[in-house]
């Protein structure tokens, strides 16, 4: 009897460790195929961690254009994977800057994934992880094209400034980015400062997020528009996302080439808007409304009215401030390559998208008034880059991986 239950015993002893240890090499092997799986797409700062039978993922796309693509890439990779290689479920966090922007939820069915900008839980149980293929040190030079029309002289029907305007990007640490830009004038018909060799955007931008779903901006340097100076911004966007609001502000002077030398004042004028938005699903239409103080001091309101056909953005926009009224059009396209090349020490690529904002008033007393002035303080600023309301990402996610 004593015998049989020591061999009992050793039977379940044997069972218990034979099963922890066929338990460990399944986790590890999630972890890692996903880590690989990341690591072949050219994905950069890869964190991975295994929690019961969900399998979280952070990681930053500096390889497919916009935000779904690459999404839809790693999901069509993750699923192809080996049965023993894949988890039950995935939490996806999408990175920019290094900073949380979205969490994309696989479960077993592709067609119930969800889509959220509640990455809070999911960067906790990331925590302490061993991040694959850092991207700190690494620069992108980007050969951007401009276009600019001017329809206020009478003796020629547009003025025109075509720019080859090369920048250079480089990642220093969690949301730091430093940019440094010229602008080449290619071809124009003005005799003002758009004729000669200038400074672009040369910045220096830190970016944040707080918990809760605060996003934060801080940017110093030369921005668009002639100016130079300082800018800070800040939004808060609920899980779902359909409707965000933000502020920023900007102290500014101005920063022109006058007769071929760069001239700088000081920074004195003090802009700022405060903004609501709301992401429309069905139609993909996002519209703000924003109250705005201009560099020069005028105040009133802008609307914006654009609709989102995939990678492509229209939009409309009406401008009232001092009693005076303008608006205009401004649309982004895709240039063609929905892939980069893989990262190295320095990368030369073209932008991702080329935008245009057309304003129907310069000149008259709209210009001599000096109304409707305002910068950006990144140069790929337009209406595709970034925009990812989650009812979005998800719509565009599955017409890519159910087709």
């Amino acid at each position: 009897m004593r015998g049989n239950r020591l061999g009992m015993v050793c039977l379940m002893t044997w069972g218990m460790v034979t099963g922890l240890l066929g338990q460990q090499p399944a986790g590890r092997q999630v972890v890692e195929a996903a880590e690989q799986t990341l690591l072949s797409l050219g994905m950069e700062e890869i964190r991975v961690a295994q929690t019961d039978s969900v399998c979280t993922i952070a990681y930053e796309d500096n390889i497919y254009r916009g935000t779904y693509r690459g999404l839809a890439a790693v999901i069509e990779a993750l699923r192809s994977l080996p049965e023993t290689e894949q988890a039950a479920a995935y939490e996806l966090v999408v990175l920019d800057d290094r900073i949380p922007r979205l969490l994309l939820t696989l479960p077993r069915q592709t067609a119930a994934l969800e889509v959220s900008y509640d990455t809070d839980e999911a960067m906790r149980r990331l925590k302490g992880k061993e991040r694959r293929n850092k991207m700190a040190g690494r620069i992108d030079v980007v050969l951007y094209p401009e276009l600019f029309l001017q329809n206020s002289w009478l003796d020629k029907l547009y003025g025109v400034a075509v720019n080859f305007s090369p920048a250079i990007r480089m990642d220093l640490w969690k949301g730091a980015v430093l940019t440094g830009q010229v602008v080449l004038p290619v071809y124009t018909n003005m005799t003002d400062f758009r004729k000669y060799i200038r400074p672009g955007v040369i910045t220096l931008r830190q970016e944040f997020r707080l918990p809760g779903g605060v996003l934060g901006r801080l940017t110093t340097g030369n921005f668009t528009g002639n100016r130079m100076g300082v800018d800070a911004a800040l939004r808060y966007q609920p899980a779902r996302g359909r409707w965000l609001v933000g502020a920023n502000v900007g102290l500014t002077g101005s920063s022109t080439c006058y007769g071929g030398e760069w001239v700088v004042s000081t920074w004195r004028r003090v802009s700022g808007s405060v903004w609501g938005r709301y992401n429309e699903p069905h139609y993909g239409l996002q519209i703000d409304l924003a109250a705005v103080r201009l560099v020069y001091g005028d105040m009133g309101a802008r609307l914006d009215c654009r609709r989102h056909f995939g990678e492509v953005t229209v939009g409309v926009y009406g401008l009232f401030t001092d009693g005076e009224m303008n608006g205009g059009f401004h649309f982004a396209l895709p240039i063609p390559g929905t892939k980069r090349g893989k990262r190295r020490a320095v990368r030369f690529r073209l932008p991702e998208y080329f935008a245009h904002e057309y304003r129907a008033r310069h000149g008259g007393s709209y210009g001599d008034e000096l109304l409707g002035y305002s910068y950006e303080v990144r140069p790929d600023e337009n209406g595709s880059r970034g925009y990812d309301a989650p009812d979005f990402i998800k719509k565009e996610i599955l017409r890519i991986v159910t087709k």
